[in-house]
């Protein structure tokens, strides 16, 4: 039993224990037996289905560590997000308790590795064999990398275990193999995985798998990581003189587990594997979404070109965004995680919980390209009690001439529109009437105007128990132009999306050309990509935008600045945040106060910004602690530094 214990579990319990997948829905009831498990075709298909299962929608707040940052406030303090930003965790109570989890996937597709070519069922095609193994690879690579993500180092384990092998592993243990040779065996599986798998989806029943687009992408995404401070040397541009040492992972022999010395090399490849993959997901036909026509005439440029990429209803392939996706789960009925949780009280079934922070909510760009520090008209604004009467509500000025993503992801008092179009470079301010009838969902009149104030009817004194917005702001990136009350629409969640491919190639760019001494600001190939992604979001060109202002040469920290922006801005709530906080080592910006408005209060007072919370903060925190459970089952296996 301890071996069981020890090597996770048998693929017996394994098939039998944990929840289907969500787009093969072909799992067992009964359980199989090892030794009949791969004669046929049907039951080969249900062990890499198994295999897809095991990781999380980042919409599954509650169980995707990636959401556990400082971008939005869960109203709830049954969370692991609540326990973690109270520092309530540790090796005995691991508040995303993964590692067993995904080592019981990486056994999942190892033994399928191993064992395919039994199933000899003249049913199962040599193509299908050839794909099903890249599957299983590429699937293998992406715990791994989950593994180093959360934890750090892990140990390395690259086939099934078994006989006088195990034995001897159990006696001695397997220590972390360093960050670079676990980064070194997901890049080699993904790259025999790429050779196997087909770049446009060759059948309609292999939309929602693994793809060579996939692969390539989680090779530009580690290479970033692999990149960045720190796996790079431990330095922080935002903490400069911090010393970092002392989060580097050892074994028990004191070997350092993270590379030391930065390698500016490092960024140089990342720029040429993003730049491969931007090419193999262009031959996939993946491009930025843009729609041909707008919802309605008053909406901003980008505006739908944005909301779209997130609301492509579940069921075959959804956009030209989506290189590797998750379907969403029952966000019909009222049950879903990212909608339900997030959408107004005033639409009855709902929580109203998921609630962005002032600190991320000034993070979106003006309609004019600049970032609000940087534009003069924003810094004339008082505050944001300065308000202006739109569509037939109040509205804080600091609201208005903001970017369509903006509009795209956040919900803020008085809106009742799906769009503000006031200001900005092509925008008509008086287009928004009272009479109009464009709401920020196809909700009936009395329930479009979001009033978060204590005695409206989105606010703290209609709160349900627990359930009330808690910052006076909520998210709605995820409630679609066609979401109600009652059918709020059930949609594919973008794990892999085409404009981090640009987003990785960009940073990666401005780093290398930093370290090496050079302006990045004169590298066309930065700027052709990144001007796409902000015209496909409605913004000018970064140089364009600064140029206005006077500003005709961004220096190479300037541009780091706004890249980091960039991508804050176009990835949130993506499960992204929490992880580049610290790859760039800029993690401590989760702790300490974060920021609403005083939902106790009504207008004028509603609009003072307090302190909700107080985050608690140590470094320890840049990587998850291993469950002392499995500390306990290898004798070889170190803990996280300071925990």
């Amino acid at each position: 039993m301890k071996k069981i214990k020890l090597f996770i579990i048998s693929l017996t319990l394994l098939l039998s224990g944990i929840s289907c997948g969500d787009f093969l829905d072909q799992v067992p009831d009964e359980q199989l037996s090892n030794a009949i498990l791969f004669q046929s075709k049907d039951d080969v298909v249900k062990v890499l289905t198994q295999a897809y299962s095991y990781w999380y929608s980042f919409l599954d707040f509650p169980n995707y560590i990636g959401n556990a940052a400082d971008e939005v406030d869960y109203n709830w303090n049954d969370y692991a997000t609540h326990y973690k930003d109270i520092g309530n965790f540790g090796p005995g109570t691991p508040r995303w308790n993964h590692w067993s989890r995904y080592y019981e996937a990486i056994r999942t597709c190892q033994t399928f590795l191993a064992r395919i070519d039994e199933c000899q069922d003249e049913k199962l095609t040599g193509q299908e064999r050839t794909w099903w193994t890249g599957e299983a690879e590429f699937l293998q690579a992406y715990y791994y990398f989950l593994l180093l993500q959360q934890y750090g180092p892990v140990p390395k384990i690259d086939h099934v275990y078994e006989g006088a092998e195990l034995e001897s592993a159990i006696q001695t243990g397997i220590p972390r193999a360093h960050a670079d040779t676990i980064a070194k065996y997901i890049d080699h599986l993904l790259v025999s995985a790429a050779g196997k798998l087909d770049t446009i989806y060759a059948l309609p029943d292999r939309a929602g798998r693994a793809n060579a687009s996939a692969a390539h992408f989680l090779r530009s995404r580690l290479a970033l990581y692999l990149a960045s401070p720190l796996y790079n040397g431990q330095s922080s541009v935002t903490h400069p003189g911090k010393e970092y040492a002392e989060l580097v992972p050892t074994n028990h022999d004191d070997t350092k587990l993270l590379n030391t010395t930065f390698d500016s090399e490092r960024w140089k490849r990342a720029m040429e594997i993003s730049d491969q993959a931007i090419k193999v997901a262009d031959k996939g036909g993946h491009v930025l979404l843009r729609l041909s026509t707008t919802t309605n005439s008053l909406e901003p440029s980008g505006y739908g070109n944005y909301k779209r990429i997130f609301s492509y209803p579940r069921g075959g392939e959804p956009s030209s965004e989506m290189v590797y996706y998750k379907q969403n789960f029952g966000t019909n009925g009222g049950t879903g995680w990212g909608i339900t949780h997030a959408a107004p009280l005033s639409w009855g079934g709902t929580y109203s919980g998921i609630c962005p922070t002032i600190e991320h909510v000034e993070e979106y760009f003006m309609a004019n390209g600049l970032m609000p520090e940087d534009d003069p008209d924003y810094q004339t604004i008082q505050g944001y009690g300065e308000v202006e009467s739109k569509g037939g509500s109040s509205q804080s000025k600091r609201f208005l001439k903001r970017e369509p993503r903006f509009y795209a992801n956040i919900l803020y008092p008085g809106r009742n529109k799906y769009s503000v179009r006031t200001g900005g470079t092509n925008a008509d301010p008086t287009a928004i009437t009272e009479s109009e009838s464009i709401k920020w969902a196809a909700e009936s009149d009395a329930k479009c105007y979001f009033q978060p104030f204590n005695t409206g009817q989105d606010g703290f004194s209609k709160k349900s128990g627990r359930d009330f917005c808690n910052t006076g702001i909520l998210l709605c990136k995820w409630i679609a132009v066609t979401s109600t009350a009652s059918q709020k629409g059930d949609f594919g969640t973008p794990h892999f999306r085409y404009t981090e491919l640009y987003l990785n190639y960009i940073e990666a760019a401005i780093e290398y050309y930093t370290a090496t001494g050079q302006q990045a600001v004169s590298h066309e190939e930065i700027f052709t990509r990144w001007d796409a992604l902000r015209d496909r979001a409605g913004l000018p060109g970064i140089r364009e935008a600064y140029a206005r202002i006077g500003v005709n040469t961004l220096s190479n920290d300037k541009l780091r600045e706004l890249i980091r922006r960039e991508r804050r801005v176009e990835l949130a709530n993506e499960g992204h945040r929490y992880f580049d906080n610290r790859r760039w080592l800029d993690a401590e910006r989760e702790g300490g106060e974060k920021h609403g408005f005083d939902i106790s209060q009504d207008p004028p007072s509603f609009y003072n910004v307090i302190a909700f919370e107080t985050r608690y903060w140590d470094d320890k925190m840049y990587f998850q602690p291993i469950p002392q459970t499995e500390i306990d089952k290898n004798r070889a296996l170190k803990q996280n530094p300071m925990y």
